[in-house]
Parts: structure tokens; C-alpha cells; sequence
């Protein structure tokens, strides 16, 4: 029996751009179905790229669903571009001539704070970039739009507005042009519903980014009514756009990343009150160094997840019915084990919780199951010392037999990298992820970051955890993934089943904004879904 059409599309949607460039290349068929899924998602990540492409692009049908646009126009006097070599044209490449008095290095002491990863090499000329704004604004059935590494279009908020159908929009990485007359624009009729701002620079520096109008009129976009999950980092401090007078639209999730340096005691003005209107937020991510939040008791009623350091944990907890915890940075256990008894009656609900340690001790395990008793996945990752080998088969029947629900271990050693050395150092650390928390790019367009490595299933992995699993078969028959290192993690579908080692990453449990991935259940359910569907059209 041949699938129709209607079956293999769907299926297809669920592979990765590496896998669905081979089906294309499979049959007549599969090419027919395919394509249109294979420039679902585009990237203009160079102007040579686009100048190769563009005789394609207007032809593609359907139109793209998501865009990806890394290519700026050449100024001279951005910190952005003080690395581009050359200026692309229809017509080919000119290199940029550089005054020999010019120093490039001289301002980057003015960016020192932020980590600065995506200069572009080759930047387009007008004619050029121009061509380029009016292909994407054609593309008007994007759903997703990213403007990465580059400097923003001089009309970037009337673009915005040109696609009916947008639902996530996320500039990261970029700066912002200065606009002599910038026209007055109402983002609150805008449909998007996710909104991502991370490392907005200017073409000026200012002390105080109040009063650097072209990066803070950014934050106008958070005012779209549909907007749900909103992601910022300190160089915009989006929360300064509501007031009293002005609420924020009702979030449901909310990621912001902090600095990184801990000599800034204070909470950010205004985060406090931003924070106790969102009566609708669900999910809660802080990053980096946070000081303790004072918050009401009646702030944040529908908070059930929260991703935060450990200085903010307790007055986060405290009087919420925290379902999802995830500790960021390492606490250390003597204070750790005292904000578990603080807010014991807070935790009883908690069923996924993550947390790092710096050095392993075995009364972790106890004041887990003692506070957490309704746990379903447990995530512990640690740097120094561990488990013996006696205790990690003892632990199902000692310990980890207390938690009845339970159904995914994660306990494993991940290495912490070098104490930075010097003051520059310091200063190019980006985020907190040397604990094995995600990083922020986890948080938005995740499709555009994905990357489909081929895995080599020739390695083997010593069967010792498969030992441990076993033993742990009796006490804890309802689990069905254990992890004790951090490359590979043991699974097994029920409890009659072989436990099976499979190559993984070791962040914690997925992205909090993230869908729930495909497994066979729910692929049954699409082809099932599709056939009712190809039934009601008549097909046969």
C-alpha cells in the first residue's frame, strides 16, 4: 500500500533540514512533497549567498514560514562592522579601504561588557541591501522572523508591520541605526505572540540606555496585546516600558538574563513592580547573577516553573505552587539544604526539579526525596567527587524508592571550566551556562539553531549503568530513563523491557518554551489524523 501525499507531509515536517535535503533527492515523489517543506525555513546568513539565490527565491512556493537575515549595509563608524573587508554588489566584491589612522581597535573598550561573536566580514551595498529588504517584506506569510548579527534596518519597525502573520520576532545580536525623525508607530496592534530582544547596541554609547532612544524604542514591540512569552537581557530592560498607566500585554512566560558580574546588588528599577502585574505567568527563567526579589505573597499566582539562580529560589518559592525548579548556578549544600527547609510546604508539588552542586554529597539524595516527594524526572549534576559505586546501586532501594512517580534519574559529573584569569575575562563571560544549564539561544527559534550532527553509533558505552539499572529494576519499576553520564542515558519503554544506552545531550529537561517531541504515539496519531482527514475530502 502507497501512503498518499496528505500522510507523508506531515511525517516530513518533523525532520531536520540535513535529513529532509535527502528525501527530496529520494524520488519524483518525495521531491513533489518535500520541497515545499525543505524552504519552509530560510537563512541569509551573507549577501554573496543572497546574490546567488535570488533569481530562486522569488519563486518559491509556498512562501517561507521562517527567515533567518544576517546581512547589514555598509557604514563606516559601527562597532558592528569594524571587521568587514569587503562590500558586496550585483556586480562583485570591493574590498573597504582602511585610513591608516584609523584605529578599529579604539572603540571596542566600549563593548567590552558584552560578548561579541558576530561581526560579518562582508557587509551589501545599497542597491544591494535594498533588493534584499523588498524580497523579505514580499515574503509575507512568515510566521517567524529573526534579525541576527547585524545592523537593523533604518525602517525596521514599519517592516514589522508587513507581515500579517507573524507570530515570533527576535533581534538578537544587533545594532540599532540612528534615526534623524523616526516615525511614530503603534506596536499594539502587532499579532506577535513570543518576542526576543538579546544584546541591542547603538551606534553611541550611553550611560544610562533610557536616554538612547533609537535602542529603547525597541521595547515599544512588548506592547503588542498578543505577546505571551517575552525574552530580554540588560541591554534593553524591555520591563521599563510598562507602567501603572500602561501595563505589559498577560505573559505566560518570561526569560531574562541579568549580568554577569556580581557587583550589582540592586534589582533593576522597576523589575519588582513589572513583575507582581504579570498575574497570568506560568514560567519564570532569570539568568545570571540575581539578587533576592522581594515580592508580595499575592505576586506571580500562576507561577509553576521556575529556572533561577540560587539566590533567588526562596523568595520565589515561597507561598507558589511550584510544579518545575530548576536551580542554575552551584549551590553550595549547607545553604542549600536551609532554603529547603524554608519553604518545605512550597515544594511538595514539585515534579521536575534540576539543580548543580558543586561537590557531591550523599545527603543529597535524602533531603531531595525527604522535600520533593512527588517527583517525576530528577536532574543532579555535580563537579567534584560522586556516587560510589555501592551507593549508586543501593540508591533505588534505599532512597530513591520513596518517590513512587518517578520515571527519569539524571546524575552525572560535568567538568566546570577555568576561574577567568583577568578582568577582560571576566567581562567576555556571556551566561550562565558552566553549570549545564541551557543556554539563552535554547529560548527562541529554536528550529533556526538546530543542528542534525551525524551521530556514530559504532561507540560503545561500558554496560557498568546498565548494571545499575538493573538494580534498581525492583524498587523503582516505574522508571524508564536513567542517566549517570553526562554523554549517554539508558532507556527503556516498560518495565518488561531491556534498558537500551543512547547517545544525549546533558542540559536539562528540554527548553520550558519547547514542544513535546515527536515520539511513535503521536505519529500514529498524525497519520491517523490524516487519514480521518483525506477521508472527510473525499480522497480515496
Amino acid at each position: 500500500m502507497t501512503l498518499p501525499n496528505e500522510l507523508w507531509l506531515p511525517i516530513f515536517e518533523y525532520l531536520p533540514s540535513r535529513s529532509l535535503r535527502n528525501v527530496v533527492l529520494t524520488s519524483k515523489k518525495f521531491h513533489a512533497v518535500a520541497i515545499r517543506l525543505l524552504y519552509k525555513h530560510l537563512i541569509m546568513a551573507s549577501p554573496t549567498s543572497f546574490v546567488t539565490a535570488r533569481s530562486m527565491l522569488s519563486s518559491i512556493q509556498p512562501s517561507p514560514h521562517a527567515l533567518l537575515i544576517s546581512i547589514s549595509p555598509f557604514a563606516r563608524n559601527v562597532e558592528q562592522l569594524q571587521e568587514a573587508v569587503a562590500i558586496v554588489s550585483f556586480d562583485g566584491l570591493k574590498p573597504i579601504t582602511v585610513n591608516v589612522n584609523d584605529n578599529r581597535q579604539s572603540t571596542r573598550s566600549l563593548f567590552s561588557e558584552i560578548k561579541d561573536a558576530y561581526r560579518p566580514s562582508l557587509v551589501a551595498d545599497t542597491t544591494l541591501y535594498n533588493t534584499l529588504l523588498s524580497q523579505v517584506t514580499s515574503f509575507t506569510s512568515l510566521r517567524q522572523l529573526v534579525f541576527r548579527g547585524m545592523i537593523l534596518p533604518g525602517n525596521f519597525h514599519s517592516i514589522v508591520h508587513d507581515f500579517p502573520h507573524l507570530r515570533d520576532l527576535a533581534v538578537v545580536h544587533c545594532t540599532v541605526p540612528f534615526v534623524r525623525a523616526p516615525p511614530d508607530i503603534d506596536h499594539t496592534s502587532l499579532k506577535i505572540e513570543t518576542l526576543t530582544l538579546l544584546d541591542i547596541r547603538a551606534t553611541s554609547r550611553s550611560d544610562d540606555d533610557d536616554m538612547n532612544l533609537p535602542r529603547t524604542r525597541l521595547r515599544l514591540l512588548a506592547k503588542a496585546s498578543t505577546l505571551r512569552t517575552l525574552t530580554y537581557d540588560h541591554t534593553v530592560w524591555v520591563h521599563r516600558a510598562f507602567t501603572s498607566s500602561s501595563p505589559s500585554p498577560p505573559l505566560t512566560a518570561l526569560d531574562v538574563k541579568f549580568p554577569v558580574q556580581k557587583d550589582r546588588p540592586r534589582v533593576p528599577l522597576g523589575f519588582i513592580p513589572f513583575l507582581e502585574t504579570l498575574s497570568s505567568l506560568r514560567t519564570l527563567i532569570l539568568r545570571n547573577h540575581v539578587p533576592a526579589l522581594s515580592l508580595s505573597s499575592s505576586a506571580l499566582p500562576a507561577l509553576c516553573a521556575i529556572s533561577a539562580p540560587f539566590s533567588a529560589i526562596t523568595s520565589l518559592c515561597s507561598g507558589r505552587s511550584i510544579v518545575k525548579l530548576d536551580i542554575r548556578d552551584e549551590a553550595v549544600l549547607t545553604p542549600l539544604y536551609k532554603a529547603f527547609a524554608e519553604v518545605h510546604s512550597d515544594l511538595s508539588m514539585v515534579q521536575e526539579l534540576s539543580l548543580f552542586v558543586g561537590d557531591w554529597d550523599d545527603e543529597l539524595m535524602l533531603a531531595i526525596v525527604a522535600h520533593f516527594p512527588n517527583l517525576t524526572k530528577l536532574q543532579v549534576r555535580y563537579a567534584r567527587g560522586g556516587p560510589s559505586e555501592d551507593t549508586i546501586i543501593g540508591m533505588g532501594s534505599r532512597i530513591l524508592y520513596t518517590l513512587p512517580h518517578l520515571v527519569s534519574v539524571h546524575i552525572f559529573c560535568i567538568p566546570l571550566p577555568p576561574p577567568p584569569q583577568n578582568f577582560l575575562e571576566t567581562n567576555n563571560l556571556d551566561d550562565d551556562t558552566a553549570y549545564g544549564a541551557p543556554g539563552i539561544d535554547n529560548t527562541y527559534f529554536q528550529s533556526m539553531h538546530d543542528i542534525d550532527l551525524d551521530t556514530d553509533t559504532s561507540l560503545e558505552q561500558d554496560n557498568s549503568e546498565d548494571y545499575y539499572g538493573i538494580a534498581w529494576n525492583r524498587a523503582c519499576p516505574g522508571l524508564r530513563t536513567v542517566q549517570l553520564h553526562p554523554g549517554w542515558v539508558w532507556r527503556r519503554a516498560d518495565p518488561a523491557d531491556s534498558w537500551v544506552a543512547r547517545q544525549c545531550e546533558s542540559g536539562i529537561f528540554g527548553d520550558v518554551f519547547e514542544s513535546p517531541p515527536c515520539d511513535a504515539m503521536s505519529l500514529a496519531d498524525i497519520i491517523k489524523n490524516a487519514e480521518s482527514k483525506a477521508r472527510d475530502t473525499g480522497y480515496q
